[in-house]
């Protein structure tokens, strides 16, 4: 194991390396509320960091997200949550109940890191569970020497969806958790997040 952590609202204000200013807090959820900026970074935290591992390193990245799910039923929520190098990032976007009608609850995405996350390219939006309600949690996995990952919900008594990604990280540059959201108006509440960093054999 090498990172353990649950990313509660206090630890993340007084922790993250970076936090939107659209942000309120409470003592069971991080809300970040509508915003100038599409594609906006909302946290950014440091799980590994630079010069530590080699870039030939397996690590296996899960990742577990609680949301408010009065947020993601009725309005625009819209997430990306993933890990990056500092230059690119590899993950999973979530979608607002609203999307189900077309899209999977989440499918894979990729681009480059930054204060915005650009040049975005995402996985097919379907197949897409016979269930529509919001869940409660979302679980990711991303293993980065293989550039694939994995999001689990629980439509369907258990709805998976896979990801390939094209880039490939570098995680000598160290690795950071990061959050995304796509347009201004999105919102999210975070009740926690679960971040485990595992070197595979």
């Amino acid at each position: 194991m090498i990172y353990l952590q649950t990313l509660t609202p206090s630890w993340l204000e007084a922790a993250a390396s970076y936090i939107d200013s659209s942000r309120t807090i409470t003592a069971d959820q991080l809300t970040f509320s509508a915003s100038s900026v599409k594609n906006a970074a909302l946290l950014k935290v440091s799980i590994i960091p630079a010069s530590v591992m080699r870039d030939s390193t397996p690590l296996t990245v899960e990742i577990t997200v609680a949301h408010d799910v009065s947020i993601g039923q009725g309005g625009d929520s819209d997430i990306s949550y993933g890990v990056s190098d500092g230059i690119r990032f590899i993950g999973f976007k979530t979608c607002d109940k609203g999307n189900y009608g077309s899209n999977s609850p989440c499918f894979g995405i990729e681009g480059l890191s930054g204060s915005s996350l650009t040049f975005k390219r995402h996985e097919p939006v379907t197949p897409k569970p016979s269930e529509s309600f919001y869940p409660r949690q979302f679980f990711f996995t991303l293993k980065l020497d293989e550039r694939w990952g994995s999001c689990y919900t629980a439509h369907d008594g258990g709805f998976l969806r896979t990801a390939g990604y094209n880039n490939r990280l570098m995680v000598n540059k160290g690795l950071n958790l990061e959050v995304y959201k796509e347009d201004k108006g999105e919102r999210v509440g975070i009740k926690f997040i679960d971040v485990t960093v595992m070197q595979d054999a």
